[in-house]
């Protein structure tokens, strides 16, 4: 256990979750969008409230549960600890394999700024970036929140400043019809919704290191729905004004539609680099920020004896050294993968499969937040109705996901058996 009283506060936690919300998908969402129609606006309506609600679940777990440990510790102290495990493998399996999406991406972004780079090179900037914010998280969370806190806002000033300019050039003749697939208009709303959830994910970051919070029960609440809202307006302030800004066609067909829109906003010429340097950043600033996560959910289910012994034992300055050096180790193999371009569907597919456990994640959540606030007298009736409206979403969100990932899914929580029996036969003993 460790004996550092590092803490971070309001600022700090709120960054870890805009930053770890405002990912490397961020700078495309608007060109993905574009090809469904003005129907990507309509699904951001329906997710943004759906995400606020799931804010305030976990602001209210929050308040029950002050351990470290997040997701896990919510559903553990609802269900007891063979459902935590089962959270807290597959989070922590979600963490480290969403670190490797980030270091694949902002290296796509380095081959945009020096040219087709050899996929030695490509991987030796991937392995570098880990190294270097590995090392980095060694110096304890109040080093790490900070300057998490000082990349977000480097990174929030662009994808704020470049719409609010954006909302005067907006041209209306810019945006597409409501629907521009072949599907009816609710089966293209599921499959645009399906996009728009996924920035939503990571919104729970905020609750993982409680225990190195100040206030936990004030700070985690507000954090949390602070930094969802944050997000929240990067994202529908960033398609509405690309939407407006860049023609449907044009914006659909886009490798760097904020890039595009700066220079129709901004006049000029090519703002690429400039926008390829703010997507290394946004990378860095969420692998910091998931790399704060990925290191406390293990070493909290090690404190209770469901993962090994070694993934708690921390430094001076209070870090689980050995669960964010294996974590990070893990990454590597699937940032190998990613180089391969007859590997890269299965990649995505693998990231693919672990954010759809993060929704099963959500649900069970849900169910652990009915639990623990049954016996309340206290604002029942609010309770009861962000705790059916977050069940409504995610159960929403389930059905538009596709199934296939759903039962893939479930495979991320059977692969965690071994270890679980593992422990189960060595705490006996």
């Amino acid at each position: 256990m460790s004996h550092s009283n590092q803490k971070i506060g309001f600022w700090p936690l709120t960054s870890l979750v805009t930053g770890n919300l405002v990912g490397s998908g961020v700078l495309l969402l608007p060109a993905t969008l574009a090809k469904f129609g003005s129907i990507g606006i309509l699904a951001w309506g329906i997710t943004v409230l759906g995400a606020m609600v799931l804010a305030l679940i976990f602001a209210e777990l929050s308040h029950k549960i002050t351990k470290s440990g997040g997701p896990y510790a919510f559903v553990s102290a609802a269900f007891g600890e063979n459902s935590g495990y089962v959270i807290a493998w597959g989070y922590w399996t979600f963490s480290w394999l969403s670190n490797a999406a980030l270091i694949a991406t902002a290296a796509s972004y380095f081959s945009m700024i020096f040219g087709d780079l050899d996929k030695s090179v490509i991987l030796a900037v991937e392995i570098g970036m880990l190294a270097m914010i590995t090392a980095f998280n060694m110096l304890g969370i109040q080093t790490t929140g900070r300057a998490e806190l000082l990349i977000t806002v480097i990174k929030v000033i662009p994808l704020i400043i470049i719409p609010i300019v954006g909302m005067f050039v907006i041209d209306m003749s810019n945006f597409p019809p409501l629907n521009l697939t072949d599907q009816p208009l609710h089966l293209a709303f599921n499959s645009v919704a399906f996009i728009t959830i996924w920035a939503f994910v990571g919104l729970e970051s905020g609750t993982v290191p409680s225990e190195q919070v100040t206030s936990p029960r004030k700070t985690i609440a507000l954090a949390t729905i602070t930094g969802t809202l944050i997000a929240a307006l990067i994202y529908v302030l960033g398609t509405i004004v690309t939407f407006g800004a860049i023609p449907n066609e044009q914006l659909a067909s886009s490798n760097a539609p904020y890039a595009e829109a700066a220079s129709m906003i901004f006049g000029g010429g090519s703002w690429a680099i400039a926008i390829s340097i703010a997507a290394i950043i946004i990378c860095i600033g969420s692998l910091n920020g998931w790399t704060i996560v990925v290191g406390r959910i293990a070493q909290s289910a090690a404190n209770d004896g469901l993962f090994p012994k070694f993934f708690a034992k921390t430094n001076k300055a209070g870090t689980p050294i050995w669960a964010i050096l294996i974590s990070s180790t893990l990454t590597i193999p699937f940032a190998v993968i990613s180089l391969d371009e007859n590997l890269i569907d299965q990649f995505n597919l693998v990231v693919d499969i672990s954010v759809t456990f993060i929704l099963l994640v959500y649900l069970a959540c849900i169910f652990a937040f009915f639990k623990l606030t049954r016996k309340d007298k206290e604002m029942r009736l609010y309770k009861n109705v962000i705790g059916i409206l977050g069940l409504a979403f995610v159960a929403w969100a389930l059905v538009a996901t596709n199934h296939v990932l759903l039962a893939y899914s479930l495979a991320i929580a059977i692969s965690g058996i071994p270890m679980w029996i593992y422990q189960r036969y060595t705490s006996r003993k």
